[in-house]
Parts: C-alpha cells; sequence; structure tokens
C-alpha cells in the first residue's frame, strides 16, 4: 500500500525540497547542492536566470559568489547541457557522460560534423591549446561568419556547440555573458576526466538527485530534471523503486503516482508553519519549468510571453510568478532600467480567486519583498505601472 499524501503536504513538501519554504540557504554553493543546476539563459530584461533562483533561496546576495566559483582551473561550478544550458558541480559533469555519447553517435551528420568539419575542429584544438579558453569571436577562422540572424550561427559556432555536447570542449566560465571555450584537459582535474561511469549508474544517480530535489512527482516530472526520455528510461527508473531507493505515494489529485527519494523525511507537512516565504520566482525557477506540474499542484497556469506579439499578450513580456503563503498567487512584469536606475513593475496581477483580504495581505509582503529586490538590483526606486488587477494595490502599499 503507496504512502499518501494530501494536495496540501505535496505542496508543502515541494516548496521546502525546492528551497523556497520557510528556512534559508546560506551559500550559492549550497543552493546548487540542494537543486543540482541553475538554468542558464540569456534575457537579461530584469536578470539573468542563473542569478534569480538563488535569490529566490538566498535572498540579496553578491552575485560575485557564483563567478567566483565558475571558470579557470579545476572551478568548483561548470557549465553543461543537463535541464537545458545549465550550471552544475564540477564533480557532477562526468554523470552526463552517456549524453555526451549519445550527441556523438546519433547527432554528428545533423550538426554537419562528419565528415565534414575534420579541419575546423583541428582549428579549433590547435587556437586552444596555444592560447587556453576563448569566446568565440576570438578565434581565427573563415568560418566564423553567421548566417541569417537570430540563431543563424556560423560553421565555427555550429562546431563549438556541438564539441560542447560531446565534450570534446568544456565551459571555462565566461567573458561578459559569452562562454569560454576550453579543452578539457585545460579545465578539468585528472580524477574528473578519469570517471566514466556506466549509463545506468550515471541515470540513477541523477534521477535520485532530481527527486530528492522535487519533492515528490511523477516519473516524467522525475525524467524532465535532466531531460532524459521518459520512453527510453523506463527499466533504469523501475530498477531504483524496487531496490527502495524510490518510494511511490499516492497523492491527492494526481492521475500518475508520485515518487519520493527514501532519505527525504515527510514529516512537518503542515500548510500553515511558521515562516512561509513571499518571493518572485523565474520563468526557469525549478519551481517553474515543468507547467503541467505548476497546473497540477498550484492550480497556476502560466507561460511566458517573450514570443508573443504585444497586442496578443495577456500578463507581459517577462512575468515572474508570485509566491506567498506557500501558493503560487500571481505574476508580475519586472524590468530594471540600469540607466534610469528604476525597478519597473510594468503589469502586477493576483488570480482572480482571491479573497480581498488575501489580496491586500499578498500584495503588502510582496512590496516589502520588491524593497529588497530594487536593493538587490543597485536601484534607486520602484514604479509601479498601472497595469494589471494588482497595480493599485501595490501601489498604495509602497506610498
Amino acid at each position: 500500500m503507496p504512502l499518501e499524501l494530501s494536495a496540501t503536504e505535496a505542496r508543502v513538501l515541494a516548496l521546502r525540497q525546492l528551497g523556497v519554504d520557510s528556512d534559508r540557504d546560506a551559500s550559492v554553493l549550497d543552493v546548487v547542492d540542494r537543486l543540482g543546476l541553475l538554468q542558464v539563459d540569456s534575457v537579461n530584461v530584469f536578470e539573468r536566470a542563473h542569478y534569480m533562483p538563488l535569490f529566490s533561496r538566498l535572498g540579496k546576495f553578491d552575485k560575485a559568489e557564483l563567478e567566483n566559483l565558475m571558470g579557470g582551473f579545476h572551478p568548483t561550478l561548470i557549465e553543461y547541457w543537463a535541464h537545458e544550458a545549465s550550471i552544475i558541480r564540477l564533480d557532477n559533469w562526468p554523470l552526463y557522460r552517456w549524453r555526451m555519447n549519445a550527441y556523438r553517435s546519433k547527432q554528428s551528420t545533423h550538426w554537419g560534423m562528419e565528415p565534414g568539419n575534420k579541419k575546423l575542429v583541428a582549428q579549433i584544438t590547435s587556437q586552444l591549446l596555444a592560447n587556453g579558453p576563448m569566446t568565440s569571436g576570438q578565434f581565427e577562422t573563415e568560418a566564423n561568419q553567421r548566417k541569417g540572424t537570430w540563431w543563424g550561427w556560423s560553421d565555427l559556432k555550429q562546431a563549438l556547440e556541438y564539441m560542447f555536447l560531446v565534450g570534446d570542449l568544456v565551459s571555462g566560465g565566461r567573458d561578459a555573458f559569452k562562454r569560454l571555450y576550453a579543452l578539457p584537459e585545460q579545465i578539468l582535474p585528472e580524477h574528473v576526466l578519469a570517471q566514466h561511469p556506466s549509463d545506468t549508474d550515471a541515470k540513477k544517480a541523477l534521477m535520485l538527485q532530481a527527486t530528492k530535489a522535487l519533492g515528490v512527482g511523477t516519473y516524467t516530472d522525475i525524467a524532465d530534471w535532466h531531460r532524459m526520455s521518459p520512453t527510453t528510461n523506463k527499466k533504469v527508473f523501475a530498477e531504483l523503486v524496487e531496490s527502495g531507493d524510490l518510494k511511490q505515494v499516492s497523492v491527492e489529485g494526481w492521475l500518475q503516482p508520485g515518487f519520493v527519494n527514501a532519505a527525504t523525511k515527510l514529516e512537518g507537512l503542515e500548510a500553515k508553519g511558521a515562516g512561509a516565504r513571499t518571493t518572485i520566482l523565474s520563468p526557469f525557477d525549478p519551481v517553474c519549468w515543468k507547467r503541467d506540474r505548476i497546473e497540477r499542484m498550484f492550480g497556476f497556469e502560466y507561460r511566458i510571453e517573450i514570443y508573443t506579439p504585444e497586442p496578443k499578450r495577456v500578463y507581459g513580456y517577462y512575468t515572474l510568478p508570485i509566491l506567498h503563503n506557500r501558493n503560487l498567487v500571481g505574476r508580475i512584469d519586472l524590468k530594471s532600467d540600469r540607466q534610469g536606475r528604476r525597478l519597473l513593475a510594468q503589469a502586477s496581477w493576483h488570480e482572480a480567486a482571491m479573497k480581498d483580504s488575501e489580496v491586500k495581505a499578498m500584495a503588502k509582503a510582496l512590496t516589502k519583498h520588491l524593497k529588497e529586490v530594487q536593493s538587490w538590483q543597485g536601484l534607486q526606486e520602484t514604479i509601479i505601472m498601472p497595469k494589471g488587477n494588482l497595480s493599485l494595490e501595490l501601489s498604495t502599499h509602497l506610498s
């Protein structure tokens, strides 16, 4: 008979394990160890994606703390494609060798790397040997010509990204957000280079890490954490359940069974415990990664509207979910006006089902939080623009 969790207990467990409930982590490294990774994204309207989950868990922190853990020889953190482009522990890099091998065996033709670009690969390798880690713009080659616009990568950029995917290159940090490419031996210590875990062992380790971070999740929730195919990894997952490393649970309202890491404590899941967090979340925060999961757990329908034409946007260009009282209760479209030194709330919305008293309490807590956001961003004032059903209440508390 599987364990049973109410919908509320599942939500509290998830928020606790994801690090956005009452207790705060102490450092950047604590957050990375909790989540396993930080997703990287280039959008910088408010703040880059990899800094925001840290802020949601640590509060006002020094971004240099993350940067000092990356780059150089034997860094503590490094980049790889874990859940999309991500920052991971250096020691976890070998756990993705199965993915590197899969890219090498299945995508070489797609990337145009065999047999055509051996000369370009040789140029990249020789220049890195001579110069150390380099950005794509620093290579001297006739192949460094963009094709078209937007994602119209040059042959050089395509080769660099392919070599990065298959592990022939690694990240040497970033220079003004441009990735530095390096040969593995220029960055990785010998004990990391020497690790070649079996595909099964590596996938099991990643699934256990994902389940611990999620608190509770379905098989597809867990597989999605490290972008594993739910079709081809059922056997590996079943072995973790059979061994007792994962325990099946029944969650109220879920059509699929849930699973928890056997090491996860299931006590203290009361919804009214002290210290519930009020914070904004990034669209690339693990709380928000899987849209069907947050609808299942929070009844919260969420899409970012970056690629939606402005006349068709409902909530705003880059809305951030609002976590309050252990629920997702609204969204706010923030922009850091760095030149004017203003934090702009371009639109702010609460969920339609909220009572007036709930809206007032949330707006008061959110206004206090926005002051912390403003300070973290080094801005001088916060402006609430009159768009959205929460804007008036926020303006009242702000003034």
